[in-house]
């Protein structure tokens, strides 16, 4: 357990660095030119949620009836309903967010993990635009996949949230799990520089979980910020994981 702390911890701290690193080498442009892409994404989709979120709690309470009810009690009927659809819309949002930012940011974080890497280990490839490409490939689809796996796993622990008691740890646990699959992708786009298959990436990372959990632990307290959390999380994150898997443990 100590060393399991000691690494998140690690992973943690790691973003402190990632500003005098980024400052130092002059890498802010790889930040900014994303970042105003994140911007625009962020704002649509949270205009559309908002302007549309009737659509669904209408609906709603029409088929439980709620619109059937008047005076006090039917307020109170159809806020709830709306509420209850809101917050699941929002829910849906925060975790269709982080990967809708990684899958269409892979190009940018491809090339900041590359030059982050140059600058650590010295070595530098050629820029080799068919390699390029499966880089970006293999950070998509392991975005893809790292987003089903996470759904399949908490889904169905949302719906314990509703029983007291235990609500307080199933968040922690839900919590814990999505920082997890965001930071292994996160990791990954380190080992892909190092010429590493999936397979041996997928090992290096499942024994260093909690640097993965580090990792993605602060990249999703970068997204509660509104819009100033996504212009500069996916940077971060990737510059924080190569920093931290750098050190001796």
């Amino acid at each position: 357990m100590k060393a399991f702390l000691r690494k998140m911890l690690a992973a943690i701290y790691a973003y402190a660095q990632t500003f005098s690193f980024i400052n130092r080498h002059r890498l802010w442009k790889l930040v900014l030119i994303p970042a105003i892409i994140y911007l625009l994404i962020y704002g649509a989709l949270l205009t559309v949620i908002i302007l549309n979120t009737n659509l669904l709690s209408d609906p709603l309470a029409h088929w439980i009836h709620a619109d059937t009810l008047s005076g006090p009690l039917g307020n109170l009927a159809r806020g709830v309903v709306s509420w209850l659809v809101r917050a699941l819309v929002f829910i849906l949002y925060f975790k269709l967010f982080r990967y809708i930012v990684l899958i269409l940011s892979s190009p940018a974080i491809a090339l900041m993990a590359e030059k982050t890497q140059e600058i650590l280990t010295g070595v530098t490839h050629p820029f080799d635009r068919k390699q390029f490409i499966q880089d970006v490939w293999r950070g998509i689809r392991l975005s893809i996949r790292n987003l089903l796996t996470e759904w399949f796993i908490t889904i169905p622990l949302y719906f314990l949230l509703f029983i007291p008691v235990v609500d307080f740890f199933i968040g922690i646990a839900i919590l814990l799990i999505e920082s997890y699959f965001v930071g292994f992708s996160m990791m990954d786009y380190r080992n892909e520089f190092l010429r590493m298959s999936g397979r041996d990436s997928r090992l290096l990372i499942q024994r260093n979980k909690s640097i993965a959990i580090g990792i993605g632990l602060i990249f999703s307290l970068f997204l509660a910020i509104p819009f100033l959390g996504a212009l500069v999380a996916p940077m971060l994150a990737v510059v924080a994981a190569a920093l931290v898997m750098e050190q001796k443990f």
